[in-house]
């Protein structure tokens, strides 16, 4: 456990080094957050930004270790390969769920405070479930890659294969639909919307768990 908040810290350490960036693009989504109330409700649109900035620079640790070629000199200290994937993992979703929380939070904030309500909070938080969701399926199809292919060629892979994947899927829907005109009318999409925080918690176990497994398997084989 400490091997793994140690390699959490070293991670945090790298976010220190930009902490300006961080700094003015905070505020820089408060002051656009805090005007856009004035003309709308803003609330779904706040969370994300947080969600995408945060989520996706988590990411960025990845360009520091390998600039710094720091799995070789872990590997040489008594700390395994599945505990650097592991912490990779962890930090990745502790950045993407504290960020999409405090968008939340802050956002709901900002709208209340100058518009005197929040609209459709329900809904607004299951569309907050689905991005989150979304932006997972996106890390956890880059940290694969990153780890097969390198940083920069890995980012270009992980850019190719989401897009592969989802083309196949709106080929495998128009399949679907040809072959059944009348299977969307059967779906309760209403009903799909309401428990989608259900769905979304099980989607992101999923792509968690597989991702993980497929980057220790990457990692284990690995020369460094």
């Amino acid at each position: 456990m400490n091997t793994i908040k140690g390699l959490l810290l070293k991670d945090l350490y790298v976010f220190k080094n930009f902490k300006g960036n961080i700094i003015f693009s905070i505020l820089m989504f408060l002051f656009l957050i805090t005007m856009a109330s004035f003309q709308m409700d803003c609330f779904l649109a706040g969370s994300l930004l947080f969600l995408i900035f945060f989520g996706m620079n988590s990411i960025s640790t990845f360009s520091y270790d390998e600039n710094a070629d720091s799995d070789k000199y872990f590997l040489s200290l008594p700390i395994t390969r599945k505990e650097i994937v592991f912490s990779k993992y962890l930090f990745v979703f502790l950045n993407s769920f504290l960020s999409i929380i405090m968008g939340i939070l802050v956002s709901f904030l900002i709208t209340f405070l100058v518009r005197g309500t929040v609209n459709h909070i329900e809904d607004s938080l299951r569309i907050c479930f689905l991005s989150f969701t979304s932006v997972s399926f996106l890390m956890c199809s880059n940290i694969p890659c990153i780890y097969k292919w390198g940083v920069e060629k890995g980012r270009m892979q992980s850019v190719i294969l989401p897009a592969l994947f989802i083309f196949g899927l709106g080929i495998l829907g128009g399949i679907l639909l040809l072959l059944f005109p009348g299977i969307y009318q059967e779906l309760d999409l209403l009903y799909l919307f309401k428990i989608s925080p259900i769905i979304c918690l099980i989607l992101n176990i999923l792509l968690y768990l597989i991702s993980y497994m497929i980057s220790y398997h990457i990692f284990s084989r690995k020369s460094i």
